[in-house]
């Protein structure tokens, strides 16, 4: 009977987190669409850098959909979703519609860093209702666990093809790779920018970027600069239980034998579609990890 009470808990949750993502798709002029894990808080870091100091809003602030907005109405509303919630709404009430007119950014990673990231996410972070949500052992070893988990590179996978072939039905879509964006983040953030119909800048750019660089985020993230959970670390004498962790691109590397990364790299290059460009030249990837490696 607990089980089933826990299966209706979900599903009402599923729900009602499914509504308010819609909703909040119909009044928004953006979305920034990523799956979990892909340097989504990095991005916003940056686009919440470029409006404060564009605007001359207070530092210690992320933009949270309509927050910019209310103090300044010249910034739009961006909604930032994973897009579980969102998709589960859409397939129940038909109601694509509301997101087929909008601009959507789609943030992707290889699914080998994202699993890895997962794992420690799941074993640092992830508080116990998130682990029993997504049925997580967080017992399994890495390998096991990138390669098996309900959030390991199958399931990765199957949420970058399935929203790449939605994507494809609607008009203004931007698709960023986190890698050419850790490999040339103005150049990345200057096409972002322009997306959202924002006029920064380049100075303003350049200054976001910087702002947002890996180490002196993750000294704001230990001080409590934003007074934020999505950056703020689990437990700050833990560098894995920091939102901001890493970021290396081809970081999985450092964790598995040559027998195990080529598991996971062949899993990716038979499975993900092809327009991601990863693992599609082997020599390319090479010097993509080679460039945005840290």
């Amino acid at each position: 009977m607990a089980s089933i009470g826990k299966q209706i808990r979900n599903r009402v949750m599923h729900q009602w987190r499914g509504r308010k993502e819609l909703g909040r798709a119909n009044k928004c002029n953006a979305v920034v669409l990523s799956r979990a894990k892909s340097g989504r808080t990095w991005l916003r870091a940056m686009i919440s850098r470029m409006y404060q100091a564009h605007y001359a809003l207070d530092e210690a602030q992320l933009l949270e959909f309509d927050n910019f907005h209310a103090q300044n109405e010249d910034i739009p509303k961006v909604l930032f979703t994973h897009g579980y919630y969102l998709r589960e709404e859409i397939e129940r009430t038909g109601n694509a519609r509301r997101c087929a007119g909008k601009d959507i950014l789609f943030l992707v990673r290889n699914p080998c860093d994202v699993a890895v990231s997962e794992y420690f996410q799941s074993t640092k972070r992830a508080n116990q209702s998130k682990v029993d949500l997504y049925g997580i052992d967080k017992a399994m070893p890495m390998f096991d666990f990138v390669m098996e988990a309900p959030v390991g590179i199958p399931s990765i996978i199957d949420y970058l093809n399935s929203w790449n072939e939605s994507l494809g039905k609607v008009e203004h879509v931007l698709r960023v790779r986190y890698e050419d964006l850790r490999a040339e983040p103005f150049d990345g953030l200057s096409a972002v920018a322009s997306f959202l119909g924002a006029p920064f800048k380049p100075e303003t750019i350049q200054e976001a970027v910087d702002f947002a660089d890996f180490e002196n985020l993750k000294k704001l993230e230990k001080d409590d600069f934003f007074n934020n959970s999505r950056l703020r670390a689990r437990n700050p004498d833990d560098p894995d239980s920091f939102k901001v962790r890493r970021g290396k691109v081809g970081g999985y590397r450092d964790y598995f034998d040559d027998d195990q990364i080529r598991q996971m790299e062949d899993l990716v290059r038979t499975r993900l579609a092809p327009v991601f460009g990863y693992f599609t030249d082997s020599e390319s990837e090479k010097d993509r990890v080679a460039a945005g490696s840290e």
